[in-house]
């Protein structure tokens, strides 16, 4: 799924979808990714959200981030953060968000935590 705004594109390993999401999430793009998450949701309880290229995040964004890793963790899943990069993670920091998710330095260190 593509807009001007944001990217987002997904791959499968181990029966964990992995999202690469790129380009900025605010309250015009956050819709988009609630649609992919909540599709995803259906058939995998366990998502690690790669934001390598996540530039801009707002707090709408960050509120799709945690309703769905409220919905993951209702179904023993989780939805885990991957390479965020400095002006995202302030935002997570500034709202106090960064202790309610487990944030990773790559996919591969999020897959072993999952697995």
């Amino acid at each position: 799924m593509s807009n001007s705004d944001l990217t987002i594109s997904q791959d499968i390993k181990n029966n964990i979808c992995i999202l690469t999401i790129e380009g900025k999430l605010d309250a015009k793009t956050a819709p988009e990714l609630t649609s992919v998450l909540s599709s995803l949701l259906t058939k995998y309880s366990k998502i690690i959200c790669n934001l390598e290229k996540l530039n801009y995040i707002a707090s709408a964004g960050i509120g799709v981030f945690l309703k769905f890793l409220q919905e993951a963790k209702a179904k023993n899943g989780d939805l885990v953060l991957v390479g965020l990069q400095k002006q995202v993670r302030d935002v997570f920091d500034l709202l106090k968000f960064t202790s309610l998710f487990k944030i990773y330095s790559n996919n591969e260190e999020a897959i072993k935590h999952l697995t």
